[in-house]
């Protein structure tokens, strides 16, 4: 090709343009440290194991509701609180989507007894307005079959019972049956005298309703009567989990709502081979039959325990009569429902559904025939959520229906299981009523999940202790960025510039965000978590106390950000400025009034203006302002939740308390002024003391020192005196002895200096 010379160096300029234009190669970057795995305590391997959902970020979670027949108890708030923060952590922390699913056990033998005999007794005590023989001769009766049933070991009657309990070891007693002591505190309580007949039916009440049961139990047959109770404790305790914060479950299910699915699914494990029915139409799982099959395991959560008869006993309820289970390890998957007991249709004739069937029905529903997390208290684990396991893998003829159980741990009241016969049963409520949901949020946080929880003193301690220094540094930091806007605001003129010690606040700050994912990443280790948020409290108020007037508040803004987002994660609810959580008390409602918030503080420095501007006009003395001035610190503002700490030569800093504290820092200032009065008064009774001594003596100084042995007490004894008064005969006439006139010149010469001194002589 023919070229000018032109175009050709044109050509080659172009060229070479591109050439040299393209753009540099790239370095991709090498993580220099690698960050931790999330691991779980795993039941199904009792050891950490890597999570790994089935579906990448989606996580399906079925957890163990409530049986709701009764108050929810403190061990149900470790339960649903310690997996709620579980919960929060994956969802919140490691960002996975969370599908939680949780049931509600309305159909159960606790449930079925405890509506049968409220209702019996409820109709029993209608039938009597006073105290009859009758009354008395059924609970002297019912008292003996409670305690032939219950009290073995008791041999004689009413008349010595007493006396017999006294010489009880019942604390030996209780190691082999521990409800010893609350069947001895009923038999007693049964036994007391009342002429009030409401007390009376209360103190037998325990003693008479098992006999009512046995007599009567079968003619309930309202189903009403059985859905009342469980509607009833069902809304008590979503109110007590609203009240603990926690959060609502994506589906919740009802054992009442899924009877047909409960029906159609032991239909397929009987379809399997793995169930059969008795005569009576009940159908039991066949547990030798799994077990034996080389695909499946029985019990794999707790093996040692597949032949503890109490436990499985327990697991099959009251209620069940066990009639034709071709082994003890059979559990029950539907109950043929006896007279008193509410029934559903069925293949095999009328009953219900056995306990653990329930779970495995609505968790499949919603689940499908797998699921990456199942949790509960680690007293379900056998025999309940074994044989959970082992229905759904008989039904879906799969290996492993749950990858990771998670089993939280049990709860101690100070060193001891809670327990009503040992009088340490704590319901929510009453827990509530002592301690703020925060408080007990905390309590739990400070031990690892699925450890055992001792609910003592000492640890309450240590939680009001953390909860103080969570609030004492929230509260410095908004005060002091509050002090930070406004002096912008006032056109000061701040620096910005980080030195040496923002740039180590900083560092501390990335080093507990490591120690933080790496805690999580451990098991969930919420203890970890916690401390390491105090250590960087710690760090942040040594940078305070060590810079004084040169803070930068941005690097104490991050860290107080990062700790409010942290304990967000654990489920404490956060302010809107994410400077600290809320406290319950400060909580201003959705439609609060402008006016009604700021007409206080108005009025407080209003008042204030007022009087500055009267004594300004008086001419008072300085010392009057501030007297004003220490008045609205230590008086109106505190009274509205506001404390100014006064810093030499800088403003006041501003903080904003809890009602908590402001009424212990109003205590504090009134046990003061009590010290201070009890000071003045005393002070006062000694200048009055004084003034009575003074005026003593002024009195006694108008006396002359010429007539003072003439008047008075001294004028009987005396009939003569010398010219300078002094006595020189006695009454009798008698010559004063010289000795006498001696101290009696004494007493002259003290008079005479007390009379000149008070008479200008």
């Amino acid at each position: 090709m023919n070229i000018r010379p032109w175009k050709r160096n044109t050509f080659y300029i172009i060229r070479n343009f591109h050439t040299q234009m393209s753009q540099p190669a790239w370095n991709q970057p090498t993580q220099k440290v690698e960050r931790p795995v999330l691991k779980l305590f795993n039941s199904l391997t009792r050891t950490k194991v890597p999570f790994i959902p089935t579906n990448a970020n989606e996580v399906t979670w079925y957890s163990c509701g409530p049986t709701v027949y009764d108050s929810s108890h403190m061990g149900h708030a470790r339960n649903y609180v310690t997996i709620d923060i579980n919960r929060r952590i994956l969802q919140d922390f490691f960002g996975y989507n969370i599908k939680f699913v949780q049931n509600v056990t309305d159909i159960d033998d606790k449930i079925i007894l405890k509506a049968r005999q409220e209702y019996l007794f409820k109709e029993f005590s209608k039938k009597y307005s006073e105290i009859t023989n009758e009354l008395k001769q059924f609970a002297l009766g019912s008292w003996n079959s409670y305690v032939a049933k219950n009290l073995t070991d008791f041999k004689g009657d009413s008349s010595n019972f007493e006396s017999w309990a006294q010489s009880l070891n019942i604390a030996e007693k209780a190691v082999d049956n521990p409800k010893i002591p609350m069947h001895i505190t009923a038999a007693k309580k049964a036994l007391k005298t009342s002429s009030d007949l409401n007390e009376y039916l209360e103190n037998i009440k325990d003693v008479v309703v098992p006999e009512l049961d046995k007599l009567y139990g079968s003619t309930v047959t309202d189903p009403e009567i059985f859905k009342q109770t469980s509607s009833y404790w069902e809304q008590r305790y979503d109110e007590d989990m609203e009240r603990l914060n926690i959060l609502p479950a994506t589906v919740t299910t009802r054992v009442s709502e899924y009877v047909p699915e409960i029906v159609e699914f032991v239909q397929g494990i009987i379809d399997r081979g793995y169930a059969y029915v008795t005569k009576d139409g009940s159908v039991y799982f066949d547990t030798t039959q799994f077990d034996t099959n080389e695909k499946h395991d029985y019990a794999k959560l707790q093996p040692w325990n597949k032949a503890d008869l109490e436990l499985l006993k327990e697991g099959e309820g009251s209620l069940s009569s066990n009639d034709g289970k071709r082994n003890s390890a059979d559990f029950a998957l539907w109950k043929s429902s006896k007279p008193g007991e509410p029934s559903w249709k069925s293949p095999w004739g009328q009953g219900r559904p056995g306990w653990h069937i329930e779970c495995s029905v609505m968790a499949s529903d919603i689940t499908g025939e797998s699921m990456d997390i199942h949790s509960g208290g680690i007293d379900l684990a056998f025999p309940h959520h074994d044989n959970e396991l082992a229905q759904s893998e008989a039904r879906f003829d799969c290996k492993q229906w749950v990858n990771y159980f998670l089993h939280t741990g049990h709860l101690h009241i100070e060193g001891q299981k809670m327990s009503k016969s040992l009088k340490n049963f704590i319901t929510i409520d009453e827990a509530l009523s002592k301690y703020s949901a925060r408080q007990l949020r905390l309590c739990f946080a400070l031990v690892q999940w699925n450890n055992q929880l001792d609910f003592k003193e000492s640890l309450l301690n240590e939680v009001r202790s953390i909860e103080a220094t969570f609030n004492n540094f929230f509260n410095n930091v908004r005060g002091l960025n509050n002090d930070y806007n406004s002096k912008l605001a006032s056109g000061q003129i701040i620096s910005k510039k980080f030195g040496p010690a923002e740039k180590n606040l900083l560092t501390k700050l990335s080093e507990v965000q490591a120690k933080v994912y790496s805690s999580f990443c451990d098991n969930l280790s919420t203890p970890q978590v916690v401390r390491s948020l105090l250590d960087l409290i710690q760090e942040s108020n040594n940078y305070i106390s060590a810079i004084g007037t040169e803070i930068r508040v941005q690097p104490l803004l991050q860290t107080a950000f990062y700790i409010t987002r942290i304990l967000s994660v654990l489920g404490f609810q956060n302010r809107p400025d994410n400077l600290g959580w809320i406290n319950e008390d400060q909580q201003d409602g959705q439609g609060s009034n402008r006016e009604d918030t700021v007409l206080p503080f108005v009025q407080a420095l209003s008042s204030f203006r007022d009087f500055v501007r009267k004594s300004a006009i008086s001419k008072d003395d300085y010392k009057v302002f501030l007297d004003a001035t220490d008045k609205i610190r230590d008086v109106d503002l505190l009274k509205l939740g506001v404390v100014l700490d006064d810093r030499n030569g800088q403003n006041a800093l501003i903080k904003f308390i809890t009602e908590a504290e402001k009424q212990e820092l109003i205590r504090q200032q009134e046990e003061k002024e009590i010290q201070a009065q009890e000071k003045l008064q005393k002070k006062l009774q000694q200048i009055k003391l004084k003034e009575a001594k003074e005026n003593e003596r002024r009195e006694k100084a108008k006396l002359s020192p010429l007539e003072m042995f003439k008047q008075g007490d001294y004028a009987s004894l005396y009939t003569a005196w010398d010219d300078n008064g002094l006595p020189i005969k006695d009454a009798q006439g008698n010559e004063v002895t010289k000795s006498a006139r001696k101290k009696l010149t004494k007493l002259q010469d003290q008079q005479r200096k007390l009379h000149e001194e008070f008479n200008g002589h």
